[in-house]
């Protein structure tokens, strides 16, 4: 979940009764022909305004990132570099922080009208509007003022923000579209404007959207393409068998293993590299969870009877290598400053009946057993069986929970699956509260650990554990305001360090990244942030 390509988000799916939205829907399946690239993915957005409540979606994303485009995003090298604007964000001042952006000469809408630092503001008005239903008004309720200058902006903070030059490089609004209007309501089928590469052009839900070269884009080169079909396939053999056959050219996959099949097909090329991604089970402490899962012991139970590597190895072996395990619930493995504080947690099946017969618990097993059908009750907390959600669709997914149920029901613990599509799952259920254990993947960018706070601190608007520990909080919040790379990396690991005691969440590996490309087309280049694979669209050619 993410507010435009600045903040975490989920990759998720929305299944809807076919509807056809806009002039050139048809009543099928759209083909591949020369000037069109098909874009197979298994997720479709619930609609196209990623900045409301049940959206903010990583398919939302791969869009929309397009039509309102930043002012600068994060290349394939996790780079932030300018778009709409004619260079970063520039700092004047630190008391208060005071910083300047400036949009491009040739930076307009579809319609013709200019970019203005008027349409930044519109941004920040819109997102701090108690009465829309935005995600996250994080950064944006920091600011006090914004001055516009014709194609220029100074923002003047309240309090320091320490990733204010990603905001600021944030998508501006267009001021004559949303002023006047009810935001929540908005871009919710259709959109009608844009500033990027591409335009809308129509909608047939449950089979694909389409949009169209924007002629007006000038502030990178042309799109040379005439237009690119987004076919949402929910199956994962569909989807790969749909790109085997032709009826698509590009895919983003989740992690599965039919991606060995295609690294041996010449026809295609298979990218993978490092992503801001990583796979984790989050636990709910509120209060339609399940009561045990506030008991400590309980969540040191659960982590330590998980054999984390190898999952990692049975899952990513044949596709990406055996994945290193991810012990920090705030930086990649990659990062600096990562420390693995979840380590303390080893996989030690009698470790976990020990530590739960210590506590009272009875009916469980005397020792591990593969076969054993024995599930423990523990004082107060009744029967350890706990409601584990996650996406349906995902064979790989699905793995991952068979040999986590099998794991842990070889010490005592049942996992009983609720599978979901994950329109439903992530757009209902988990802001529901109403589940026990999700397992689910945050994808991300560099700047993302800035603000954990949104994820991970007391009543934070991502935080749907509803988990809270004040001392990590105040590091995470201060955190938020330090200027200095250095000092937010010790306050972050002090923060994780907390967070390993507690576990809120059980962090798995970092998610590798795929991008497949039939070899007729050029141009498609995984990115590793939340910028999503069509960052550089406006390059791609087919022949």
């Amino acid at each position: 979940m993410r507010k435009r390509s600045l903040l975490p988000l989920i990759g998720v799916v929305a299944i809807v009764a076919s509807l056809v939205v806009g002039p050139a829907a048809t009543a099928g399946p759209e083909v591949a022909k020369a000037g069109t690239v098909v874009f197979i993915h298994d997720q479709e957005p619930p609609n196209l305004n990623n900045d409301l409540v049940g959206n903010g979606l990583y398919a939302t994303s791969l869009v929309m990132n397009r039509i309102l485009e930043s002012g600068a995003y994060y290349n394939a090298q996790a780079r932030l570099v300018p778009v709409l604007l004619t260079g970063l964000p520039k700092l004047i001042k630190t008391r208060p922080l005071t910083a300047e952006l400036e949009y491009k000469a040739n930076a307009v809408w579809s319609d013709g009208r200019p970019i203005t630092g008027a349409d930044f503001r519109t941004a920040w008005r819109t997102y701090i509007n108690p009465a829309h239903n935005v995600r996250s008004r994080t950064g944006w309720e920091d600011i006090q003022r914004v001055n516009v200058k014709g194609k220029k902006a100074t923002v003047i903070f309240k309090k320091t923000y320490a990733p204010w030059q990603e905001l600021l490089s944030a998508s501006p609004l267009p001021t004559h579209k949303v002023q006047g209007q009810n935001y929540n309501q908005l871009w919710l089928n259709s959109i009608d404007v844009s500033s990027g590469a591409w335009r809308f052009q129509s909608w047939q839900k449950g089979v694909q959207l389409t949009v169209v070269k924007n002629p007006r884009f000038k502030a990178l080169p042309t799109m040379k393409l005439d237009r690119v079909v987004f076919r949402y396939i929910l199956d994962t053999n569909a989807r790969f068998q749909a790109l085997k056959s032709g009826e698509g050219q590009v895919m983003e996959p989740q992690a599965q293993l039919q991606i060995a099949d295609f690294r041996n097909d010449s026809n295609f090329e298979v990218q993978s590299l490092a992503g801001f991604s990583y796979e984790h089970v989050d636990i709910q402490f509120g209060p339609q969870g399940h009561a045990a899962l506030k008991q400590p012991y309980i969540r040191q139970a659960l982590i330590t009877g998980m054999n984390r590597a190898q999952i990692s190895g049975a899952l990513y072996g044949t596709i990406a290598g055996r994945l290193p395990v991810l012990n920090s619930l705030i930086f990649k493995t990659f990062e600096n400053g990562y420390t693995p504080h979840f380590s303390a947690w080893k996989f030690n099946q009698a470790k976990v009946i020990s530590i739960l017969k210590g506590k009272g618990c009875t009916g469980g097993p005397d020792r591990p057993s593969a076969g054993n059908n024995s599930i423990f009750s523990c004082p107060g907390v009744g029967r350890l069986s706990f409601r584990f959600a996650t996406t349906t669709g995902n064979q790989l997914r699905a793995l991952t929970f068979e040999i986590i149920q099998r794991q842990l029901k070889s010490v005592g613990i049942e996992l009983l699956p609720r599978f979901q599509v994950a329109g439903t799952l992530f757009g209902t259920t988990l802001p529901s509260g109403d589940w026990d254990l999700l397992m689910f993947t945050w994808v991300q960018s560099p700047a993302s650990k800035i603000t954990s706070k949104d994820i991970y601190s007391c009543g934070g608007e991502l935080n749907y554990m509803k988990y809270c520990n004040r001392k990590a909080t105040k590091l995470m919040d201060a955190t938020a305001q330090e200027l200095n790379p250095a000092k937010r990396q010790t306050m972050l690991n002090q923060a994780n360090a907390l967070m390993a005691k507690d576990i809120p969440s059980i962090p798995m590996f970092v998610r590798p990244e795929f991008l497949i490309r039939n070899k007729k087309v050029t141009g498609p280049k995984a990115n590793p942030t939340l910028t999503g694979d069509t960052w550089n669209a406006h390059v791609w050619t087919t022949k």
